[in-house]
């Protein structure tokens, strides 16, 4: 059945449904819809999906029987330390920033799923860092709003930071709210 196998590819890769879909141009909701079997995926959605997947569209269609087990790469070790690299980069002004993005630099060509942890690691310390640069200029001029700011705006990247270092080490998708995205 293919739902299945489209599942079974998606997972063997380390990637959830809403990172596939931004990798493959196809909407979550219609990979979600595919895996369950409520709907036939067109041809052109296969290919899209193989393409992301790096298989061949006929892997994800000819009837076979899967193995019964996930593939765990080496990529479960290695991808909290995207946001370990963050965590030692917020003791160290401007490292936030720079140890992932050297870390992702090397690493995204080896796979879709470091690629996607880079960005949005990077991403996130970005946006921070301005909202961080930000609070502490307005801290200069007006320093009863400019200092809770910088406090809220500190506390805050590391507890994401923090939290997201345990979801990928549990094997959870992580997630950064309130990120522009300055890699895409």
């Amino acid at each position: 059945m293919m739902t299945s196998k489209l599942a079974h590819y998606r997972r063997k890769t380390g990637l959830s449904q809403e990172q596939l879909a931004a990798v493959s141009g196809v909407s979550a909701r219609t990979i979600q819809r595919i895996e369950s079997g409520r709907v036939e995926a067109h041809p052109a959605t296969l290919k899209m999906l193989a393409d992301a997947l790096k298989v061949q569209t006929e892997e994800l269609t000819v009837d076979e029987k899967l193995p019964s087990f996930i593939e765990t790469k080496n990529e479960d070790k290695t991808k909290p330390l995207f946001h370990m690299f963050a965590l030692i980069g917020l003791c160290f002004p401007v490292f936030n920033i720079i140890l992932p993005a050297l870390f992702w630099f090397f690493k995204k060509d080896e796979s879709v799923v470091y690629d996607l942890e880079g960005k949005s690691v990077v991403n996130f310390q970005i946006t921070m860092s301005i909202l961080l640069v930000s609070s502490v200029i307005l801290m200069i001029f007006i320093f009863p709003v400019g200092f809770p700011l910088v406090v809220v705006v500190y506390f805050y990247t590391f507890f994401m930071s923090v939290v997201n270092v345990f979801k990928s080490l549990n094997k959870r998708t992580t997630y950064y709210p309130l990120t522009f995205l300055f890699l895409k």
